[in-house]
């Protein structure tokens, strides 16, 4: 069945990465090929009964209603009445914890943004629709980038105690070859403390480094992660040193075009590495070719094609 309609319930604003990245970026692709995309809701309050009657009055047969990472259990009698009005369910999740059971059974479509949380939902959920998009990169140099050749390397993202841990480790593993390392984030203890993700200016701020620095942390959590941040550097030109988790395997060639580390030495192998003017040109060179791949002119496609739009 083609929907002729979609409907977006958004878990946050555009500050809020995944409603963003999953929700307000990809609304905007559907408009711009002409598909009638409507949000209809935003924010992780719990809907009123005036909200929910809204929506019983608004949604029609044959429409299709996206919710992005809304969990919560008490939408599950929307949800049934939904249904039973011949409306279609789509749910996006990019984090643990996985949606509960008592609501995943109202959905018709599942989309996740790593291969490891695919994984997860299919081995609990086998009857279930459900696929893996990757995540579009948002900005693009429009050229090939020139690569920067300062001994500088940025954190950028949602920073945790167990992630400030990791990166001042690494602080004092990179300063034994005189690099930097600063951190980029809303938390307070940020160096650089931001709020507006959405703007140009972060991309700008984050290309005026030479590294990418994205670990992981031991978290269950962390595996499941998509390579967002992976692809974001490797579009403005920034060189990416990652942990290893499978999302980043998919995308990073280990020593082509980035680097995945998993002990200081390698950490520090891949940061003599790009001493080399000419081994950093052709990193940068094939990283920004394999950022291409995700612009979202590509990427809508898979969503249009799963959502049957």
């Amino acid at each position: 069945m083609q929907h002729k309609r979609v409907f977006w319930m958004l878990v946050g604003g555009k500050n809020t990465g995944s409603s963003r990245i999953h929700g307000y970026n990809v609304h905007e692709a559907l408009l711009q090929k002409g598909i009638s995309s409507k949000i209809i809701h935003r924010g992780n309050r719990k809907l009123t009964r005036k909200q929910k009657l809204r929506l019983l009055i608004i949604l029609k047969k044959g429409d299709l209603l996206i919710l992005q990472k809304r969990k919560d259990i008490d939408l599950s009698r929307l949800l049934h009445l939904l249904k039973i009005k011949g409306v279609h369910i789509a749910f996006i999740d990019c984090d643990l914890p996985k949606c509960e059971d008592s609501l995943v059974k109202y959905f018709d479509y599942i989309i996740c943004t790593s291969t490891e949380l695919t994984q997860l939902y299919q081995s609990k959920h086998p009857y279930k629709n459900i696929t893996y998009i990757p995540d579009a990169v948002e900005y693009f140099a429009l050229n090939l980038p020139t690569p920067v050749s300062n001994k500088k390397a940025i954190y950028f993202g949602w920073l945790t105690e167990a992630r400030l841990q990791n990166i001042e480790s690494l602080k004092l593993l990179f300063k034994t070859l005189e690099w930097g390392i600063c951190t980029m984030s809303n938390n307070e203890k940020a160096d650089i403390q931001w709020f507006n993700w959405r703007d140009k200016e972060t991309f700008d701020i984050i290309s005026k480094h030479s590294v990418s620095l994205i670990p992981v942390d031991n978290e269950e959590a962390s595996k499941y992660k998509s390579a967002n941040r992976v692809l974001q550097s490797l579009a403005i030109g920034n060189i990416v040193l990652c942990s290893d988790i499978t999302s980043y395997r998919e995308v990073i060639n280990n020593g082509e075009n980035g680097f995945i580390c998993t002990s200081p030495e390698e950490w520090l192998s891949a940061l003599n590495e790009i001493s080399n003017q000419d081994r950093r040109d052709d990193i940068v060179k094939k990283g920004w070719e394999t950022a291409q791949n995700y612009c979202m002119d590509k990427i809508i496609m898979n969503w249009i094609s799963f959502l049957n739009l």
